[in-house]
């Protein structure tokens, strides 16, 4: 919140001279109002890229001439407080419970787990070399946000990636152990197998389902004797 106030003031700045623009960055002062006003953009763009800048300008105008006729800082401060801890979570959790629902219900060989991971099985891979938790598996994977965005993906980097099966989130642990080496699997996950009401950074927002295509390509067993420990 303190981050959003901060910003707002410094580009009251960049909105309060709107005559300047890239190709007027004649002073040292003028390259700073623009980078500033770049850095707000972009800060803008990743809390919600369809806010409607005009509106924007408007609450900073307002705040430049002291005008609390339509809103008070106070008032400001409770809605987005209201906003991003109510409201968006709340949306958020049914979207991805309707997302999840047509993931069933489109994709003829999708099953669901009683925890409420569904999965397709692309390839079974063998059978002998299915993965335990303890084991440390090398796979190609693509992560995807419920609106199809690739959010992470070792395919694109045309690398693999190594990790012990116990030690992702709980929707990869449990789908990574269906499918042997050399099979291939789509998972769709709950957000409560995924990052849960916190979500992960600026990638992925609370209460996010999340789709992965991951290829297991070696499982690496692990130490029985270890995890019995």
């Amino acid at each position: 919140m303190k981050k959003i106030a901060i910003l707002g003031a410094v580009a009251a700045v960049v909105f309060s001279s709107c005559g300047t623009g890239a190709g007027s960055l004649k002073t040292e002062q003028d390259s700073l109002a623009y980078a500033v006003g770049l850095d707000f953009g972009n800060y803008v763009k990743g809390v919600d890229s369809t806010l409607d800048v005009n509106v924007i300008a408007a609450g900073i105008k307002a705040v430049l001439a002291n005008d609390t006729t339509t809103m008070t800082r106070e008032a400001a401060y409770n809605f987005m407080r209201d906003y991003f801890m109510v409201r968006k979570p709340k949306k958020e959790k049914e979207a991805s419970e309707k997302f999840l629902q047509d993931a069933e219900k489109n994709n003829a060989n999708a099953k669901k787990t009683a925890s409420g991971l569904i999965y397709e099985i692309v390839t079974p891979g063998d059978e002998a070399a299915k993965p335990k938790a303890i084991d440390t598996v090398r796979v190609v994977y693509e992560g995807k946000l419920k609106t199809g965005k690739v959010f992470d993906s070792s395919k694109e980097r045309n690398d693999t990636v190594k990790f012990a099966v116990n030690q992702v989130i709980p929707g990869w642990t449990e789908g990574i152990q269906l499918v042997g080496k050399g099979g291939e699997i789509n998972m769709w996950i709950p957000s409560e197998l995924a990052y849960g009401e916190r979500g992960a950074g600026q990638a992925i927002g609370p209460n996010e389902a999340l789709q992965f295509n991951v290829k297991v390509i070696d499982v690496i067993p692990g130490d029985s004797t270890k995890a019995k420990k």
